[in-house]
């Protein structure tokens, strides 16, 4: 190609090479991975020029010249013969005596907020974060939502528009003259489209791109010194741009895909009908109406339904498509971190839709549009503080007493009441236990603390803490373990000397104790067990390690501190340990009963996935034979009598599952977060597809645990910082 040659296409005069490219659009775990094998060129065959959309009485001006050949894909383009990178930068057009193009007016400024028109009516809609914009049948455009960034202001002079399209905050318009004109965010010159005539127009996060003849011309984020013109390929009749990449289908209908920042090109063998791009994903109609996936963030869970399509669109973790029925089915997640969930559409009839990143709109056969959208994540630094910021070292448990008061149990080893009322009393202290708890690293202390559920008649507190025991291994002979024990209380302050020691369960390892004591609605006592780092004991019914177990601790005493519930399902079983509820786990920090009776646990993995599960009485979770839903060859997490987990996330998405509360506030789902990453979610059910995620906060802390008040409102616990009450929607 040459300069004569990019001023033809310029100026859409354009001949086409065509070219037989083949690749394989494959999934890498941390990548869109888009592999490409090449075939030898065919020969130029020539097609005929362009039509211009209107008659001009000039010619119109090119608006790029060649200025380099370097970029990371010349490497490519040379050790494959065929793909060669060239740049165009802006020039000033050459005067003429009537502008092909006419000049743009200066937009006018609009509110910060528009709300969408209720008798609006669209032939087109466009969805970005926060706005979205629908193309009226005189072809005006029309915004609403929140103006960030100017995402609002459309250009002055009210110009008619042939295809709109919105990026995160930005959006441009094909105009009927073939110019495109761009409104919001520049900061990346995202919405300083080059002066040329061009078919089609796509918008992806904050980069543009626009295609002459077929031919594609790229600008913004991943071009910073100007519009490009992207390799050569196959001519392409429509595009769709991603974050950092754009897929368009070629006259045969398979799906050319530009990736790494335009560095390389791969074409998935079709025919397809339709593409629709996410972040950092694709997806793609057959001719039968099924879906073809691939890309960042889409694990098997994630996976299209098996339903018929006629039109998809991406967003930003998950995509949506219209039935053949005319319905909406979304697939994927709103938010990084929690793949593998469906996210909820409205239920209507529709022809056509936009999804974006928080923003989505569809348009009903009346051309009405109907929105909907991702809450916003909460950011716990501008949450409310509990107990007027006072920042606490390690929290691990919150729960109300009976005077309204709330205590919070510090890993240290004190259990502390405090009120949450301006002008409150100080805190009190009801257990101080740092003088009896072990400090190891950081998985030692208190860590967990429950009320009796009848505490107007068995006025007790049940504590779960590591201790050195004078008798882990026989008598006089002590080590590591974790203690169960139950206090008196009385004025508000546990009775120190009036510990019971309901049971001790020996750890000799640093890591991996659990665990969580929880009342189920039978009164009886939950506690989660690690497996202290002994893989093999969370499968043994012969240990308690790795284990949830149930007991009867009412009437305890020091000969009989507790009792087994006839019901237990090994009560009867003379070759496991009766106290035994539920095994195969490998570290349950956190659990909590649903409403319903339901015990949902948060379960650490090993190297691969986390995971949140629903124990049931005698349920084998499957650790270490599995971890999340990855399980050892011969076994799988739904087979071999395992329960498997109802949600799972890997490690791109963090490092520790950390669980969990129910609240009525937040419709009795499961609140769990990551303690590496911050991020708090919500697990509930969907009675048409299972069970989804969504995004609630982003703490950028360590996150310890949850706690929750007698009206149901969630505390977020983490290290080193005040406690926050998470805000209901």
């Amino acid at each position: 190609m040459n300069a004569k040659r990019i001023t033809e296409i310029a100026r859409g005069l354009t001949q086409f090479r065509g070219g037989a490219i083949c690749a394989l659009f494959a999934c890498a775990t941390l990548a869109l991975t888009l592999y490409s094998c090449s075939q030898p060129p065919t020969p130029p065959q020539p097609t005929p020029p362009r039509q211009p959309l209107l008659p001009s009485p000039q010619p119109l001006q090119s608006s790029f010249q060649l200025i380099s050949a370097t970029r990371a894909a010349a490497d490519y383009g040379a050790a494959t013969n065929q793909l060669t990178p060239y740049i165009f930068a802006p020039i000033p057009a050459t005067p003429t005596t009537q502008s092909a193009i006419a000049p743009t007016p200066t937009p006018t400024a609009v509110p910060d907020s528009v709300p969408l028109p209720a008798d609006a009516q669209f032939t087109q809609i466009t969805a970005g974060k926060y706005h979205a914009c629908g193309l009226q049948a005189d072809g005006t455009a029309l915004c609403w939502g929140r103006n960030i960034s100017g995402a609002l202001e459309l250009p002055g002079g009210n110009p008619s528009f042939t295809r709109i399209s919105a990026g995160l905050n930005f959006t441009c318009g094909l105009r009927i003259d073939g110019a495109i004109a761009c409104w919001g965010e520049n900061n990346h010159g995202q919405a300083s489209p080059p002066a040329s005539r061009f078919d089609e127009i796509a918008v992806g996060r904050d980069n543009a791109c626009a295609l002459i003849d077929g031919a594609l011309i790229c600008w913004g984020r991943a071009f910073p010194d100007g519009a490009e013109a992207i390799q050569e390929g196959p001519p392409l009749s429509s595009i769709q741009a991603g974050y950092g990449f754009t897929c368009g289908l070629t006259p045969d209908s398979d799906m050319a895909c530009w990736r790494n920042h335009y560095s390389e090109l791969t074409i998935t063998p079709g025919p397809f009908t339709d593409i629709g791009l996410g972040f950092r994903h694709a997806c793609a109609i057959r001719v039968d109406g099924s879906v073809f996936c691939e890309g960042i963030h889409y694990s098997q869970r994630s996976q299209p339904p098996p339903t018929k399509f006629v039109q998809i669109s991406g967003g930003w973790y998950h995509a949506c498509g219209i039935t053949e029925t005319s319905d909406i089915e979304c697939w994927g997640s709103g938010e990084r971190g929690a793949a593998g969930q469906r996210l909820r559409a409205p239920e209507s009839k529709f022809t056509a839709l936009a999804i974006g990143w928080r923003n989505s709109c569809a348009l009903r056969p009346n051309g009405h549009a109907v929105c909907w959208h991702q809450p916003d994540i909460q950011n716990p630094s501008e949450l409310p503080k509990a107990f007027g910021g006072v920042k606490f070292e390690q929290p691990t448990e919150l729960f109300p007493l009976q005077d309204g008061r709330l205590a919070v149990v510090e890993l240290g080893g004190t259990i502390t009441a405090y009120s949450d009322e301006p002008n409150a009393a100080p805190p009190k202290t009801m257990l101080d236990l740092t003088d009896k708890t072990t400090r190891y690293e950081d998985e030692s202390g208190i860590f967990s603390a429950a009320l009796d559920p009848q505490f107007e008649k068995f006025p007790f507190l049940y504590v779960y803490y590591k201790i050195v025991s004078q008798h882990a291994y026989g008598e006089n002979t002590p080590g590591l373990a974790s203690r169960l024990a139950r206090f008196r209380m009385k004025g508000g302050q546990a009775i120190r000397d009036s510990e019971l020691t309901i049971l001790e369960v020996t750890q000799p390892n640093r890591w991996h104790y659990g665990g969580a004591i929880r009342f189920g609605a039978d009164r009886m006592l939950y506690l989660g067990i690690g497996d202290n780092y002994s893989d093999e004991k969370a499968q043994s019914l012969q240990s308690l390690l790795g284990k949830v177990i149930r007991i009867d601790v009412h009437g305890a005493t020091p000969e009989q501190p507790y009792r087994i519930p006839p019901d237990n399902p090994f009560a009867a079983n003379p070759e496991a340990l009766p106290e035994i509820w539920a095994y195969g786990l490998r570290n349950p920090w956190r659990m909590a009963f649903a409403p319903d009776g339901r015990l949902f646990i948060a379960d650490a993995g090993a190297e691969r996935q986390e995971e949140v599960s629903i124990a049931a009485v005698g349920a084998n979770l499957g650790w270490p034979m599995c971890e999340g839903s990855l399980c050892k060859e011969g076994a799988a997490p739904d087979a071999h009598g395992l329960t498997a987990p109802i949600y799972t996330y890997g490690r791109e998405d963090g490092c520790a599952v950390i669980g969990g509360v129910t609240s009525s506030l937040l419709n009795n789902g499961f609140v769990f977060g990551d303690y590496c990453n911050g991020r708090v979610w919500l697990l509930e059910q969907d009675e048409r597809e299972g069970w989804r995620t969504r995004t609630l906060a982003q703490a950028n802390r360590r996150l310890l645990s949850f706690g929750i008040d007698s009206d149901g409102t969630v505390y977020i616990l983490t290290y080193r910082k005040p406690i926050v009450r998470l805000q209901p929607e």
